[in-house]
This record gives C-alpha cells, structure tokens and sequence, in this order.
C-alpha cells in the first residue's frame, strides 16, 4: 500500500479539524439554545425562528379545473321512487342510466290505501288530504329522507321515476359542483371565493337542498342579487324552455338568450320534487319539519317550499334544470293524478314522449345508441 503524499495529509487534516470545529459549533448552539442569538449584533440581521417546522404550502394557486360527475353525480347516492307495479318506467330508467354511466337506487313509492290510519301525520288548515293520493306521495319521500339518516349517507340526489336527462349530465352536474365548490360568491362574496376550496363536502358544506329538476317556482324577488350565471355548453335554448321559465330567465335575470348559460340561486319557492339533492341534515330538517310526528295540512312540494321560502331550510337552484319530466300522455303520465288515470294507456309506450328544458335529451337518444342492423353490415362480407 502507497504512503500518502505530504499534501494528502495535510487535507485529512483540515478536513478532521474543520468536522471537529463545526461540532463544537453545534453543540454550543444547541446547549444555549436561540435566546442568545436574540441579544447579540447578529440577531440584527439572522431572524431565528421560535421553531422548526416542515414548510406548507397553500392549498392551491387558483381553483382547479371543473371535471365530470361521478355515477352518483357526486353524491353519495342517487336514489329514485317509483312505485313497484311501474316496471315500465323503471326499465327506462335502467336504461338512461346505463347509457349515461349512473348508479341508481330503487325506493319503492307508497299507496295511500296501504297507510294505516294512525301512521297519517296530524291534519293543519282546510286542506284535507286524508286518503288522497298525495298523502302516499308524502310518505314515500319521507321514507327517503328516513333512509338517508338511518343509512348515515351524507349526501343523495333524490329523482322520480318519469323524469330526463342531458347526455352530457355528468359534464352539466361536475360544474354545478365546481361553481357553487370553487366560485360561490353567493356565500362568499366576490373576493373570498378560496375560502370554500377546503371543503371536502360536494358541491359545497353549506347547503340542505339543491334543486336541479322542478316544474315550477320562483326565486326571492326581494334578493335578485343573490345569484349567479354561468356558462354551460349543455344548457339549452331559450326557446327550449316552458312559459315559466321563460319568464324567469328573462324577467328574473335579465337574459335574453339561455344557450350556454344557467343561472343558480337560493332557492325560495320550489314546485315539484323530479329533482332534489339533500344532504344529511337536509333530510334530517325535512323529517323534523315535514315528518309523520308532527302535523301539517298540504302536498310535500308544497311544504318543502313554504319551508325554505321561512328560511328554515335551505339551498340552492339552478335554473334552467337539469331533470325534466318525460310526458308520453294519457295514464301512463301519473300514478296519483285521477285526471291523467281515467285517461287510456298509450299503446307506443314510454318511447314515444317528449321532454323539455333538454338540449340533448339521453331518453330521445337511446334510438341512435342502440341502433344495429347486422344483416345490413354484413352484406358485404363472403366466406
């Protein structure tokens, strides 16, 4: 083995002095600890922190950027009524729903006959509707809201069994999620957006209700200020839209042309239930408000309005809606309307209906998706 040349040793020796310099440093730092440093000259110009942490970083530099829904649309759940003996409307909903990538959930709807008598909640004000048909209604979504809270699901979309949809209604449910998540200035105000972007709830922690399918309504006329528009490539014309919401877009809004916009609100005076998200505590406001142990005197929509129009619960609407109601005419239409009953049952079936408020209804689509002629497509091919 070589000896070490005269300058080899000399830099082992500088290096074993300067480790043996630098230790002493330390020590000495670590046995006085920052207080010193503090009184001295350097301390004019070194800050020493009270403590050492690992550094953080703040949530994000901007929002991200809006993304599709998932299979429950971003709720926990999407659950759907229907009443049992509806097969037919039920394989409609099989199929929207495959086509469009959704997870749905039966809950069955309920009969008024099949009430017992002391099950029918208190009666309030000269609307009696004890054995009518909207009592049933009643019960089947009040069975909903027991459902969400007994099954701790923090957050479901609940829809009828008749109602439409957008193809494109992960896209159009993904930016509602985003803007009222991301860009909420209804809640926060212009300027302090950010303030949501930490909430893990969808579609924001601030709401009990979100209507995204009605059949009427209106907005707090007292509180236009507190709304939004938005841009959406799926949202439909203004000529798309029913008399009513016409007016509201136009009147309410002040938009002359709906295409490619929504408008969402809180919500005031909701008519219709085809379409309504609530959370947890939404549904725990519903059943304590609107639930069998207390009275009250008229149709659930109803209360469900008049509830939020008081404030006591409450959310957002977005205008035009996302659900629509698929009208084929005749019986077919309603389960608990006596008019539309007496009504003949259409021979064409569920298929030959119509939706609107829709740009590109998943129902009319369903004859260009499954669309096949083998035998055409193979008339070309010889073996």
């Amino acid at each position: 083995m070589p000896f070490l040349t005269a300058q080899g040793i000399r830099i082992i020796q500088v290096l074993v002095a300067s480790t043996v310099v630098l230790a002493l440093f330390f020590f000495t730092v670590s046995r006085l600890g920052s207080e010193p440093w503090k009184d001295s000259n350097l301390a004019n110009h070194v800050k020493v922190p009270e403590s050492i942490s690992s550094p953080t970083l703040p949530f994000s530099a901007r929002a991200p950027d809006p993304t599709p829904a998932n299979a429950t649309l971003d709720f926990q759940e999407i659950i759907y009524l229907s009443m049992p003996y509806r097969t037919d409307r039920q394989d409609a909903l099989s199929l929207i729903a495959a086509v469009t990538g959704l997870k749905l959930t039966m809950i069955p709807g309920v009969k008024v006959e099949d009430m017992h008598p002391k099950a029918a909640p208190g009666h309030i004000g000269d609307n009696d509707m004890s054995g009518t048909a909207a009592l049933g209604i009643w019960r089947a979504h009040a069975n909903v809201w027991r459902y969400i809270i007994d099954n701790n699901i923090q957050s479901a979309l609940v829809i009828e069994d008749d109602v439409d949809w957008d193809v494109n209604i992960k896209a159009i449910m993904g930016k509602l999620n985003w803007q009222l998540k991301y860009n909420n200035t209804i809640r926060w105000g212009a300027d302090n957006v950010e303030k949501g972007w930490t909430e893990e709830c969808p579609y924001g922690c601030d709401w009990d209700e979100i209507f995204v399918g009605s059949c009427g309504g209106k907005p707090n006329r007292a509180r236009l200020d507190l709304h939004q528009v938005f841009p959406d490539p799926h949202a439909p014309a203004l000529s798309a839209l029913l008399p009513w919401a016409q007016k509201e877009m136009t009147t309410d809004w002040n938009l002359t042309e709906s295409a490619g916009v929504r408008v969402v609100a809180p919500t005031f005076e909701p008519l219709c239930l085809m379409g309504y998200a609530l959370t947890r505590l939404g549904a725990m406001r519903m059943l304590y408000h609107i639930g069998g142990w207390r009275p009250f005197g008229h149709p659930v929509d109803n209360e469900i309005a008049w509830r939020t129009a008081e404030g006591k619960i409450s959310g957002y609407t977005m205008m035009p809606p996302a659900f629509a109601a698929w009208r084929v005419g005749g019986a077919q239409d309603s389960d608990n309307d006596a008019g539309m009953n007496a009504q003949a049952v259409q021979s064409k079936g569920s298929s030959a209906g119509e939706s609107f408020f829709l740009k590109d209804s998943v129902r009319k689509s369903l004859n260009g998706f499954f669309e096949k002629d083998y035998w055409r497509d193979m008339e070309g091919e010889r073996r």
